[in-house]
């Protein structure tokens, strides 16, 4: 276990110094953007905007066109949860915590379900994926999970743990140690925002 940690903290160091001046910008704000969406505070969202904006332009840049429009959809949503968060409550007011209903909760199981598949065909026989059917199960999560955070549905935390629990498994199966540590760290960060939240719609006590 120490060497796994060892060999972890010795890829991040190198990872960080790797980086360029966008990667390392990218990197701090999309931090800044956990914590601060994590307290619910809506400055979070113009933090995820310029970290995923940065990264669609670097992946861009290096052609891997789907990963950039992944991230165009993250910036569209960005701007989106922040409107949301803002003046998405009644008579546009702030948005309050709050869970996902039966009705809902099983039109995002469907979806989930059918944008899976033909995601995963695309990443098995157009872009020839390791692992097609995760990297497509966890793309359409991570989408949903997005919209609803963007709605303040207490549940976005939990399917951003399922997300990142199977990064963690699928970074690991390919050696790349450091950035399943990086993923264990984003799981914990979930679970403090689901806690957080969780604590935030228990009434006052006067």
């Amino acid at each position: 276990m120490m060497e796994i940690f060892t060999e972890a903290y010795g890829f991040i160091v190198a990872f960080v110094q790797g980086m360029g001046w966008a990667e390392r910008l990218s990197t701090l704000t999309g931090l800044i953007y956990i914590v601060l969406s994590v307290r619910q505070n809506p400055l979070c969202w113009p933090f995820g905007i310029i970290s995923v904006g940065i990264w669609m332009v670097v992946v861009f840049m290096g052609k891997l066109y789907s990963d950039a429009f992944l991230q165009f959809v993250y910036v569209v949503l960005g701007f989106y949860g922040w409107y949301q968060w803002l003046k998405g409550g009644e008579d546009k007011t702030p948005l309050e915590v709050r869970r996902v209903e039966r009705p809902l909760g099983m039109k995002l199981a469907l979806t989930i379900v059918v944008a899976t598949v033909p995601v995963w065909l695309l990443t098995k026989y157009v872009l020839d994926a390791a692992y097609p059917f995760w990297d497509a199960l966890t793309t359409v999560v991570s989408l949903v999970a997005q919209y609803l955070l963007a709605k303040k549905y207490l549940e976005n935390w939990i399917l951003w743990i399922i997300a990142d629990i199977i990064y963690i498994f699928i970074y690991h199966l390919k050696g790349w140690n450091g950035y399943a540590v990086l993923m264990a760290v984003y799981t914990t960060m979930a679970v403090l925002g689901y806690l957080a939240w969780r604590k935030s719609m228990q009434p006052r006590k006067v």
